[in-house]
């Protein structure tokens, strides 16, 4: 059947945009609202001798405006920013040709006060793929 095949025998997604599950701490939801309530989220794709994968960087400004979002090679690239709107925050997230995660996952990490910094998880995990399933979902 034409229209039918995704990868990994799912079907495809094509024009439909599912709606994300924001799933955000409240240290994280306060870190984000202390900076005026917007967080960037973007691929940060790694590649090594035994391997590669994906990570989410996740700020509370944009690419390329501190020190801080410059520093890996992924923040300085051009984005497409597309904006969902929950829990009194805006998420400006862009995956690329990925189709986004069932969840998206925020905690603020670090101990001292100059060391907090935002972390995003995809479907809870630090790696991003479309076979990374959310919490609780049943095994396939």
């Amino acid at each position: 059947m034409a229209g039918r095949g995704g990868r990994n025998g799912r079907p495809a997604h094509r024009g439909i945009i599912r709606r994300m599950k924001l799933v955000i701490s409240d240290r994280a939801i306060s870190f984000i609202r202390e900076r005026g309530g917007s967080v960037w989220v973007w691929l940060d794709p790694h590649r090594g001798l035994v391997g590669s994968h994906i990570w989410l960087e996740a700020h509370a400004e944009p690419p390329r405006t501190s020190r801080r979002t410059k520093f890996t090679r992924s923040s300085r690239r051009p984005h497409r920013f597309r904006e969902l709107e929950g829990q009194g925050i805006t998420v400006h997230y862009d995956f690329g040709k990925m189709e986004p995660p069932e969840e998206l996952h925020f905690d603020r990490k670090g101990w001292r006060k100059g060391s907090h910094r935002l972390e995003a998880y995809w479907n809870g995990s630090v790696f991003v793929g479309d076979d990374i399933q959310p919490p609780g979902a049943p095994a396939r």
